[in-house]
């Protein structure tokens, strides 16, 4: 597998700050549309594409990192190998019935993706994901980033749990 370091001072928290941003906006302004998770794709230039999960035309969710991909390929073509994903949420690796395309992990592979910068790690998929991916995944050290993200991850993960505080 190979893997490569996250750079320890990026500006990768202020991109993640305004993919949290970027959710909240989503849900004032479609919360059947939009999801809970956004991301953003760096090409090695510092080209960026940033983007929100949102619903498919049949209904099948297209995945923050998916949607970030796609609005980057239409800007500036195909994606260049050594690109960065930053997430609210690391990449999914299982099957989802709802989710349109394969797994984020197999679509950052099958691009060369190499980092993975996220705000929460999902703990659904912590036992299949290291074993599946062949990029570096590091979450953030900031508490409230990593609060805020959590907090949007739990309303798909633990969707019965009570969140408010």
């Amino acid at each position: 597998m190979k893997l490569h370091e996250i750079p320890k001072n990026t500006h990768y928290d202020s991109i993640l700050k305004r993919l949290c941003r970027m959710v909240e906006q989503g849900q004032e302004k479609d919360p059947d549309y939009y999801g809970m998770v956004a991301a953003c794709l760096i090409d090695p230039d510092g080209n960026a594409s940033f983007a929100v999960n949102h619903l498919a035309d049949d209904d099948h969710r297209i995945h923050a990192e998916r949607a970030a991909i796609e609005k980057y390929e239409k800007a500036h073509g195909d994606v260049p190998e050594g690109s960065t994903i930053i997430t609210t949420l690391s990449p999914c690796s299982e099957h989802m019935h709802d989710r349109e395309g394969k797994s984020c992990t197999d679509l950052l592979n099958e691009l060369g993706i190499t980092k993975v910068y996220c705000g929460y790690i999902d703990p659904t998929q912590i036992d299949d994901c290291e074993e599946k991916r062949d990029f570096a995944l590091q979450e953030t050290k900031d508490q409230q980033i990593i609060d805020d993200c959590e907090q949007f991850a739990d309303t798909f993960l633990h969707p019965h749990r009570n969140i408010a505080q």
